[in-house]
């Protein structure tokens, strides 16, 4: 652009305007421009506008930060609830998806990702121990066990079931895992004192 018969450059970002003379070079402005990305780049954890759904059709506009480990939690919970192999992020299609999703994303393999599950798990089992001890009343323990139609093995599932101070039912599965011969009661209450120690 022109001013007054003097060549400028306007900064696309920031607007700034520097004078252009033809005897100079371009030094300043790369320099500026290297400066300018520093300064917007420093936190790659930086806001963007997220849009939300509303009731009435209306869409709300809040402030996202993106956080690596909520990110990879949600990953986590994304194979686990689904029943997806690790391998999963690997594959170039969940990779894509993760980078249109969220670009700040990085890339794990399927051995971060079960020792990610494996960490979610233990935190998830520490929690509910936690809410167990601060259990108010009794705590109920009730059991069922199937069969596979497809394997032909015996499960069992043990669930603690309370309420709470708020006074509202609460339950968790506190054991599931396969049961061996025989499936007797005795083997049952065997399983119910391991659940237990």
């Amino acid at each position: 652009m022109r001013e007054q018969n003097e060549l400028k450059a306007q900064c696309n970002h920031c607007k700034t305007i520097f004078s252009v003379k033809s005897s100079s070079r371009t030094s300043h402005l790369r320099r500026h421009l290297n400066s300018y990305l520093k300064k917007v780049n420093k936190d790659i954890t930086q806001y963007t506008l997220a849009t939300q759904p509303s009731l009435g059709g209306v869409t709300s506009i809040k402030n996202y930060k993106f956080d690596a480990d909520e990110c990879r939690q949600a990953v986590s919970t994304f194979i686990v609830c689904g029943k997806h192999s690790f391998r999963t992020v690997e594959e170039p299609g969940f990779r894509y998806m993760m980078r249109i999703a969220s670009p700040n994303f990085k890339n794990i393999s399927r051995h971060t990702a079960a020792r990610d599950v494996l960490m979610y798990y233990a935190k998830e089992r520490d929690h509910v121990k936690e809410e167990l001890a601060k259990a108010p009343g009794l705590i109920c323990l009730t059991f069922d066990n199937w069969k596979s139609k497809h394997t032909n093995d015996e499960y069992i599932c043990i669930t603690a079931h309370w309420v709470d101070k708020d006074w509202k039912l609460q339950k968790r599965i506190i054991r599931f895992r396969a049961l061996f011969p025989s499936y007797d009661g005795l083997n049952i209450a065997d399983e119910l004192v391991l659940c237990l120690s």
